[in-house]
């Protein structure tokens, strides 16, 4: 469990070096070019995926897949500002997400208009993994808005608030079966995790008030906090009934 973190790591530097390989596979922003021409393509179904198994497994996806989030990690280990843990912006996140899909549908209309619309057909491989000069540009000028907001603040702050993936993958993951689990009988409450977690998640709060139960939707499940413990307290853990789960801690209590 402890070299959870070091696979986690590997796995999304992989997937920022390979991406260009299948960027239009795994790029999000490419869903906006599949409505736009009405296609189900790969990273419809990819990232679709990653939405309908939230409740499972969390933010897998935003957590062991996206080359955005690993490159803004990377960037906000040398953040010029410094964040503390707030909840998403609500209103920002409802913001992005209504541009987002707006836009892709009005372009879905019009191009159906047009005669040129695909009244969604399954068509997996409609974007092709050609990786021309447009595709180039969009990489490099996705890398570079990731690393700017990853230098400019830290903690995940853009995947939190701008992301739309993200905002989608955090509904389900508010019932998450795999969550981290603090062993409150070894946990020293050094703070340790909290301070080492990528997405600044108030674990102590969890701690102190949820039986070590670390229920928040922001988690990425991407085992830092396990690695980081001293005293090996924490452990990713399918919870399947959280309320029978206390019940079962009070009474060993």
């Amino acid at each position: 469990m402890k070299r959870l973190y070091s696979l986690n790591f590997l796995s999304r530097f992989l997937f920022l070096l390979i991406t260009p390989v299948f960027f239009q596979f795994f790029a999000i922003g490419f869903i906006w070019h599949s409505i736009y021409w009405g296609v189900i393509t790969a990273v419809v179904l990819i990232w679709g995926g990653f939405i309908l198994l939230s409740p499972i497994f969390g933010r897998i996806g935003c957590g062991w897949f996206c080359f955005f989030g690993i490159a803004t990690e990377m960037a906000g280990h040398h953040a010029r500002i410094k964040t503390q843990w707030k909840k998403p912006n609500v209103w920002l996140r409802l913001l992005v997400l209504t541009g987002f899909f707006s836009s892709a549908l009005f372009f879905f209309f019009y191009n159906t208009q047009r005669g040129l619309g695909h009244g969604f057909d399954f068509i997996p491989g409609f974007l092709k993994l050609n990786f021309n000069t447009h595709y180039k540009a969009v990489w490099i000028m996705d890398i570079s808005a990731a690393l700017f907001f990853g230098f400019l603040l830290d903690k995940k702050w853009a995947c939190k608030n701008l992301c739309f993936m993200g905002a989608l993958c955090s509904v389900g993951a508010k019932f998450s079966r795999l969550i981290p689990v603090v062993d409150l009988s070894k946990c020293t409450r050094c703070g340790k995790c909290e301070k080492e977690c990528m997405v600044g998640l108030p674990i102590t709060d969890y701690i102190k008030n949820n039986k070590g139960l670390v229920t928040n939707s922001e988690c990425v499940n991407c085992g830092k906090c396990v690695a980081v413990c001293p005293v090996n307290a924490i452990r990713l853990k399918f919870v399947w009934n959280r309320k029978r789960y206390k019940a079962a801690l009070e009474k060993q209590a």
